[in-house]
């Protein structure tokens, strides 16, 4: 154990060259290379403990419309038309004045004259009703949404009526005429039949592509048009695919497409129709004709967030394209100018990734890399005041996706190398006080930081330290947000000095994590906790949201764990045992065992590990060392729970350095208790008792209560144990026999016997000829360097003592290890 002591009951170091060192003390002038090692092992620990739980949010949801933001206010719910918006083409026909009407009541006794005199009769009306309506555009907004269902004629389709043995003759009673009682949409001219379109509004498209249309894409129209109305969607999915299809081989998605329009004001008159069926292939076919204005972008965009809310959807996904067309048409988009269109498209996402097989499709289509670069375009727009509502109700969303993405290896990397880790740490530095995207930020960081490269990111972002004091002091009361908060400092302090210094050295570090020690104690002193609390609090699992005795606790452990991590640094270690109010705290929690879990107690027995290690004379610690020391009897006295007894000796390893302290365990018979334990198979148990067993020899008045409750016999059985199997346990047993045996040219303690098996020990593991190998080339250069490093130094030197003041006779040469 370390000898850091400066007061009167500190171990006495011996001042004479010519008295024997004891061997819990390095000899002054010695360089030992393990030393670093042996105190980061032995001493200051880094508190594991696990990433709060969440539960798998598997809830699915559906945006509906989104806010309608003026100057950055919310002023109504966004009443957002599903009109088709008429997009540039390159192409030379003139415009058309399209007229919709409302679909009538399907009649048996109707005929198909009779129907078209009467559709032609209501599309006259409203003809002249919208007559100063801009002719490119198409208005809905007069129609009721369950009658906006927009429907083309095939004879709007096959404008151009060019006679070849590919088109088939139409007439008024064929169905490629007629669609019964769907909405009629036709050209409207004065000299001819408005059912009937007009030749030269297809002037530029040639007999080859008439014919086309007419025998291959027109019949598919017809059928899904006929199928909608029969709500027969069995047929509609079948018939949509080959449209699909159609289309695609023929070239017929591009822009340059001279019907494009058209269609594509067929398609959205089935925007609102309810059917999963109808939304896929509404959906698929717009994004494979590259539609490009912001509303209708956004509507088909809404289309798939509406389609990923149920999970039985998920099949449109997984078995097609549809995502392909998704991501191009997200990447084609200019980010800040369709922001509700990026919204419902996290969305999206977020529903779809929460199943693992469409996670891991997305992953595979760089799903990250695509939210990284729209995440980087609008942290560019941050300091906006118009547009920060809208920004922030994105950000919402794309890191509730990144969440469920940040799972994924992959990904994971990706979020170090695309510079991620630096966009989430703007997102806490510029909208603190946002709750709900400093949540999801929290999680998708508690989930990076458990990884090393993640979390020596993050501890590269310099903002990061004052983004998560203000965030702690913002927002207090909410656990989900303390409790991930806290962990994440927690990793970052557990693997980097510099994150240590950096974050101590923010104003008010240290009275935020004690005022949060505090306030969250109180609030768990008052509630109230069934007697069964243990049980609960091993198999109830919570997201911290609700002050639950196990959500409030855990806030207290990784508050804890916080200021154990950040003792690590000795400049911050001093400063922490100092302050009473960090200490106290500890001492009541141990106080009370029973009204708290055993993952709280062990990590505060953990945390006072770290904290005793430092003993300053202004020590907190060192002050009420004794009463410490008696707060600590009662856990190791618990062979139950064997978590308490490692923790518990660790601590007094560290206050047994201090003579009153040992006074206080041999009064208290620890001495017999510890050599009880070193009969235990535990190897951090035996680490933990053998360090305070060297404190308690290093008093000559206490060896011989060890040897009267057979130590010397326990610990060299440990040693015969460990030789071979764990060098440093074994190089601690003999500096506890050094201290046994540390009495000048008095008679030694150990009997015949004792010697004799310790030499046939020696004999057999300080000759490096004699160590065993394995297969293992690199396993054997580790136990040779530890047996060289920590072993053969004390044991050699043991030997030689025992061999000189024993005068054994079967002793043997010692070769020098350089």
């Amino acid at each position: 154990m370390s000898n850091l002591n400066n007061d009167n009951n500190a171990v006495p170091k011996r001042r004479s060259s010519k008295d024997p060192v004891a061997f819990y003390e390095v000899p002054s002038g010695v360089v030992v290379p393990s030393k670093i090692i042996s105190d980061a092992k032995q001493s200051l620990k880094e508190i594991p403990t696990s990433r709060p739980y969440t539960p798998r949010d598997e809830t699915r949801f559906s945006l509906g419309r989104l806010p309608v933001y003026v100057n950055n206010q919310d002023i109504s719910s966004s009443v957002t038309s599903v009109d088709y918006e008429t997009e540039s083409r390159p192409v030379s026909g003139q415009p058309r004045t399209t007229i919709i009407s409302q679909p009538s009541p399907p009649s048996t006794t109707q005929t198909s004259d009779s129907r078209q005199r009467k559709s032609s009769s209501k599309e006259s009306s409203i003809g002249n009703s919208k007559s100063s309506q801009n002719t490119s555009d198409v208005d809905y907004s007069s129609i009721p949404p369950q009658s906006r269902i927009a429907k083309i004629s095939s004879s709007e389709i096959t404008k151009s009526k060019v006679p070849s043995k590919h088109s088939p003759v139409v007439t008024a009673t064929t169905h490629s005429t007629t669609l019964s009682t769907s909405t009629s949409v036709s050209t409207t001219r004065r000299d001819s039949n408005p059912r009937i379109g007009s030749a030269s509004s297809y002037k530029d498209e040639t007999p080859e592509e008439t014919a086309l249309w007419n025998t291959q894409i027109v019949p598919l129209i017809d059928t899904l048009l006929t199928s909608y109305e029969q709500r027969n969607f069995d047929l509609f999915n079948r018939t949509g695919n080959e449209l699909y299809h159609r289309l695609n081989v023929n070239n017929l998605f591009s822009k340059k497409c001279k019907r494009r329009t058209d269609i594509l004001k067929m398609f959205f008159g089935f925007i609102e129709c309810d059917n999963s069926i109808v939304k896929y292939h509404v959906a698929r076919l717009s994004l494979a004709f590259q539609v490009s204005s912001t509303n209708n972008l956004k509507n088909i965009i809404r289309l798939i967030s509406d389609l990923s809310g149920n999970s039985e959807n998920d099949h449109f996904f997984l078995t097609n394209n549809l995502l392909d067309l998704l991501f191009d048409g997200i990447e084609r988009i200019e980010v800040v100018k369709n922001i509700d269109t990026i919204v419902y498209f996290c969305c999206a996402l977020k529903n779809l990734t929460v199943s693992d097989k469409l996670l891991k499709i997305v992953s595979e289509k760089n799903g990250v890399v695509l939210l990284q670069n729209i995440f980087k375009t609008i942290l560019r727009y941050k300091d906006q005041e118009d547009v920060k509502n809208q920004i922030c109700h994105c950000l919402i969303q794309i890191t509730a996706t990144l969440r469920n993405l940040a799972d994924k290896t992959d990904n994971r990397i990706k979020f170090v190398e695309n510079n991620l880790i630096d966009n989430l740490a703007q997102v806490l530095k510029y909208f603190t006080s946002v709750a709900e995207l400093m949540k999801n930020v929290a999680r998708i960081l508690s989930k990076l930081t458990q990884h090393t490269d993640c979390c020596l990111k993050l501890v590269q972002c310099p903002s990061c330290y004052k983004s998560f004091l203000k965030i702690l002091i913002k927002h207090e009361s909410k656990q989900a947000i303390i409790v991930r908060i806290c962990f994440i400092l927690g990793n970052m302090l557990a693997k980097s000095e510099e994150a240590r210094i950096t974050f101590m050295k923010e104003k008010y570090a240290l009275e935020t994590l004690t005022k949060l020690l505090h306030s969250y104690i109180e609030m768990d002193s008052m509630i109230i906790k069934p007697h069964n609390f243990e049980i609960e609090t091993t198999t109830r699992e919570d997201d911290g949201e609700e002050n639950t005795a196990k959500s409030v606790e855990n806030v207290i452990n990784k508050v804890i764990r916080v200021l154990s991590n950040l003792a690590i640094s000795e400049e911050n270690g001093l400063k922490i045992i100092q302050n009473d109010k960090c200490i106290i705290p500890l001492f009541s929690l141990l106080d009370a065992p029973k009204q708290h879990s055993e993952d709280l107690i062990i990590h505060v027995l953990m945390a006072l590990n770290n904290l005793s290690y430092y003993d300053d004379n202004q020590s907190i610690i060192v002050k009420n060392a004794e009463n410490l020391t008696k707060l600590l009897l009662s856990y190791i006295r618990n062979g139950n729970k064997i978590d308490f007894v490692i923790e518990g000796f660790r601590v007094l390893g560290n206050l047994s350095r201090m003579k009153n302290v040992r006074n206080v365990l041999l009064h208290s018979k620890v001495d017999r208790l510890a050599i009880d334990y070193c009969e235990s198979d535990n190897i951090e148990l035996l680490y933990a008792v053998i360090g305070v067993i060297i404190n308690l020899t290093v008093d000559e008045d206490k060896r011989s209560y060890l040897k009267a409750n057979n130590g010397l016999i326990s610990l060299i059985s440990v040693l015969e144990c460990s030789v071979n199997q764990d060098w440093q346990l074994a190089s601690l047993v003999c500096k506890a026999l050094w201290n046994y045996c540390d009495n000048g040219n008095q008679v030694l303690w150990f009997n015949n016997d004792e010697l004799e098996q310790l030499f046939t020990i020696f004999n057999k593991t300080l000759r490096k000829d004699l160590l065993l190998s394995t297969e293992d080339e690199e396993l054997d250069k580790i136990n040779n360097d530890l047996w060289k490093e920590e072993y053969y130094p004390v044991a050699s030197r043991l030997y030689r003592r025992l061999a000189d003041q024993g005068n054994h006779s079967e002793t043997f040469q010692i070769e020098h290890i350089a």
